[in-house]
C-alpha cells in the first residue's frame, strides 16, 4: 500500500496496519518513515504501481478513500463507520457523531457515553454532527430501544477506521463501507475499536 506521509491520520492508521499479514510493504510518500517501522516501509515518490492507495480523491464528507484496483473503498472514516452502525439496526436508524468545536446551545439532543455526555446536533448529510471540546470522538445509531456506540481518542478512532478501510480492500470490497457494513465494523474491532450495544 502507498500512504501520504504528511498526514497524521494516515500515518496512524500504517501504524495499526504494519502487524497485519496482509500488509506486505507500505511506501510512504513525502517523508521517510519511521525507523521503528522497519524494512518493509519504504519513501517513494509515486504511487503508481501500488496495490492500494490511500488517500486519493475522497468523496465530499469523506476522511478518506481506499483504493484498490478495480474499484475504491470510500468513506473510510468516522462517517462510514456511523453509517455502517445504522446498517446493523436497519432502517430509520438515527445517526450521530462528534466533530471538533464548541457545543451547540440547540439542535437533537445526543447522549454519549461519558465522558463525553449530553451533546446537541445538525443533521446535514444524514448525520447529527455534535460538535465537542477534548481529545475523544464518538458515532452512534440509534433506532427505537437499541443503541451502538463506538467511542475513542478521536486520532485512534480515524486511524482504525482508514486502516479498516484498507483490510476491506484487500478482501476485495469495493464501494462505500456501509456495504459491507458488517465485515467493516468487525474489522475496526479487530484494530482495537470497542463497540457498545446497549437496550434501554
Amino acid at each position: 500500500m502507498a500512504v501520504d506521509g504528511t498526514d497524521p491520520v494516515r500515518l496512524r492508521a500504517v501504524s495499526a496496519l504494519l502487524a497485519d499479514h496482509r500488509v506486505d510493504r507500505v511506501g510512504v510518500l513525502g517523508r521517510t518513515p519511521p525507523k521503528a517501522w522497519g524494512e518493509r516501509t519504504v519513501p517513494i515518490t509515486t504511487a503508481a504501481g501500488w496495490d492500494i492507495v490511500v488517500g486519493v480523491s475522497p468523496p465530499a464528507g469523506s476522511i478518506d478513500v481506499t483504493v484498490g484496483e478495480g474499484g475504491a473503498v470510500s468513506w473510510a472514516g468516522p462517517t462510514g463507520l456511523a453509517r455502517s452502525l445504522g446498517e446493523r439496526l436497519g432502517p430509520g436508524a438515527i445517526l450521530a457523531g462528534t466533530t471538533p468545536g464548541d457545543p451547540l446551545p440547540s439542535g437533537r439532543r445526543f447522549g454519549f457515553p461519558a465522558p463525553i455526555g449530553w451533546l446537541h446536533g445538525v443533521d446535514t448529510d444524514g448525520i447529527h454532527h455534535c460538535p465537542t471540546r477534548g481529545s475523544l470522538a464518538a458515532v452512534m445509531a440509534q433506532r427505537e430501544e437499541r443503541t451502538v456506540v463506538v467511542l475513542d481518542d478521536r486520532d485512534f478512532l480515524d486511524g482504525a477506521a482508514l486502516a479498516a478501510g484498507v483490510l476491506l480492500a484487500a478482501e476485495g470490497h469495493r464501494g462505500p463501507v456501509w456495504e459491507s457494513a458488517e465485515t467493516f465494523v468487525q474489522l475496526t474491532g479487530d484494530l482495537g475499536l470497542v463497540l457498545a450495544d446497549q437496550v434501554a
